[in-house]
């Protein structure tokens, strides 16, 4: 009997709970976005729920406070249970500008290197553009690729361990991987089922960049959080509309960075995350939602053609071969 009882029961799950970069790292499947965040309490109580990833920017104004939260247990000697993740803003992309605000944010966080250090956005500004919703001016003076050998020098020098990108098009991705000494480890960008981009999340996977989810809960709008199909599969799972959605991007491979300051929802967006699975049905639910809805986006960003880089798919080399015959033949 006691056999039989063992066999009924399902087999326990385990998701894995960090991602394996490509320069050997392990990323934490589940980060703290530290946007808005306001108390270094949010951090210490973090660490205290198991927390051990860590998203910074130096546009969020923030680091002190972070750094604050984090003094304690660094001191205490566990620096290497952390994995911090810093960012240069679009002011800041030149290689001298870049260096000197990855300096600012190490002496902000208190510590001695960052994990990694992305670019938060590859278009370049000038030095009185602030606020990215109002007028801002590019600096047509440097490119990406300056702006990655810039920071490439600080992995050399010890100062971060690996880089990666944020808010890039696959095309964008693509052009840094071939370019670069230190090749850019993951790429952060918004990702929830009402924006999957599964060219990007999959190319890049491929390529050996992985994905990072920001803002993985639609920025809590209704339109997602309370889509019907997301309250149907948290009702069947037995979760929240929140662990619904975190877990779709886990389950494909992505981290996710939810921002959270509540106790509540910092442990709903970390515990028993890592016990249970969406089945095939759910999964392809969600991916029936995806509507290129994003709620991070601006006048000045040009997103670009999801289909550049990668392989072209089929139905577009057809149709482009369909084209370029057509036009051979037509009237001379």
């Amino acid at each position: 009997a006691a056999a039989a009882a063992a066999a009924a029961k399902p087999a326990a799950v385990y998701e894995a709970t960090s991602a394996l970069l490509s320069s050997g790292q392990r990323m934490p499947m589940i980060g703290l976005g530290t946007y808005q965040l306001s108390s270094a309490d949010v951090v210490r109580k973090a660490l205290e729920l198991g927390y051990r990833h860590f998203d910074c920017a130096a546009f969020y104004g923030n680091e002190a406070i972070v750094g604050e939260g984090l003094a304690e247990f660094v001191a205490a000697g566990r620096r290497s249970e952390l994995f911090v993740t810093g960012k240069v803003w679009n002011t800041h992309h030149k290689p001298a500008d870049a260096r000197a605000s990855v300096q600012q944010s190490l002496k902000d966080l208190g510590l001695q290197q960052l994990d990694l250090v992305l670019v938060h956005w590859p278009e370049a500004w000038a030095a009185s553009c602030s606020d990215p919703t109002g007028p801002v001016t590019a600096d047509d003076s440097v490119t990406l690729l300056d702006t990655w050998r810039g920071l490439e020098a600080l992995v050399d020098e010890g100062l971060v361990a690996s880089l990666g990108l944020s808010n890039c098009s696959l095309a964008q991705v693509e052009e840094v991987l071939e370019a670069a000494k230190h090749k850019p480890v993951c790429n952060q960008v918004e990702l929830h089922p009402l924006l999957a981009q599964r060219k990007l999340v999959g190319v890049s996977y491929r390529k050996g960049v992985v994905s990072v989810a920001h803002t993985p809960l639609g920025r809590r709008a209704p339109e997602l959080l309370q889509h019907p199909v997301v309250a149907q599969i948290a009702a069947e799972t037995g979760k929240t509309s929140e662990q619904v959605l975190l877990k779709y991007n886990m389950q494909r491979g992505v981290v996710v960075i939810p921002k959270a300051s509540s106790p509540e929802h910092l442990a709903e967006n970390l515990q028993d995350m890592f016990s249970w699975r969406l089945n095939n049905q759910q999964k392809v639910l969600l991916d029936t939602l995806d509507a290129g809805k994003r709620f991070v986006d601006f006048p000045w960003k040009n997103w670009g053609d999801v289909e550049d880089g990668g392989v072209a798919k089929p139905s577009i080399v057809l149709a482009a071969a369909a084209a370029a015959a057509a036009k051979s033949t037509g009237p001379q």
